[in-house]
């Protein structure tokens, strides 16, 4: 009885990019039901969304605003410059849609990540249960900057446990 169920696991792990990709669209799907197309962004995520729009507008970054750390900002205002619209709520739609596309992203590293330490069938369920937290779902629908961090101290963490030199030292860039 335990056995076909450990075949069936084993079966997974050796197709798992396949896994991680419907792992990746049924979040995906979780995420765009509860999107909130017709709600501006609040708190943060309006600071963010107003300063990006601004150097967008400019092509530079304003004097105006006190930010301790612009990136994200930074790296939302390269979408809005290719992005034209009338309309604020899609350019605040662009930049969910974004903090979406990373958090989905984040799945990618996660699961590498768990595969150093456990065997890929356990790796799976981590990169699963990182795609599927509530919290992580919520955070990635706000527009705020916490999906691009999660992602790049995942990546960080990963390359950092490398045994090649370069990988190590391209984490701490």
């Amino acid at each position: 009885m335990v056995k076909p169920f450990i075949n069936k696991l084993n079966l997974l792990a050796k197709n798992s990019i396949i896994v991680l990709v419907v792992i990746s669209l049924i979040s995906l799907s979780i995420r765009l039901y509860y999107f909130p197309y017709e709600l501006p962004i609040t708190h943060d995520g309006d600071y963010y969304f107003s300063y990006a729009l601004d150097t967008a507008i400019l092509g530079h970054f304003p004097d105006n605003y006190t930010f301790t750390n612009n990136g994200w900002p930074a790296f939302l205002s390269i979408f809005f410059s290719f992005f034209s619209s009338e309309n604020l709520l899609d350019y605040m739609n662009l930049q969910r849609c974004l903090s979406i596309s990373i958090s989905l992203l984040t799945v990618i590293p996660v699961y590498l990540l768990c595969s150093r330490f456990f065997k890929k069938t356990y790796a799976l369920v981590g990169a699963a249960m990182f795609a599927f937290e509530p919290r992580i779902i919520q955070n990635s629908l706000l527009g705020i900057s916490e999906p691009l961090y999660i992602l790049l101290g995942t990546l960080a963490l990963y390359l950092f446990l490398s045994k090649d030199f370069r990988a190590v030292f391209a984490s701490f860039v």
